[in-house]
């Protein structure tokens, strides 16, 4: 006589059964936070523009510099939206 394997099942709180996690799940969400975490020279890169404790102000300089860093804000601020709205629904 064989025992079965009992299922422990883990209910939310109004007892509906949390969904099962698959590999697949968690390759989505490591690919969302690889592209999360691709930013992070950019934004270092970024932050150093807006130091400017370490440099003398050269107007000339940061008049040039601007335009580039505000393009770079605005692609990342983009992909920060998806990524997060992304992930939102995969955690749904």
């Amino acid at each position: 006589m064989t025992k079965g394997i009992e299922e422990k099942k883990i209910l939310t709180t109004k007892n509906q059964p949390i969904k099962t996690i698959t590999q697949q799940d968690i390759n989505a969400l490591e690919v969302t936070l690889e592209q999360l975490q691709s930013w992070t020279s950019t934004l270092r890169v970024s932050n150093e523009f807006f130091d400017f404790e370490k440099e003398t102000i050269n107007k000339k300089n940061i008049i040039r510099k601007y335009h580039a860093n505000a393009q770079i804000f605005k692609i990342f601020l983009n992909d920060f939206l998806q990524q997060t709205d992304s992930l939102e629904k995969q955690l749904e």
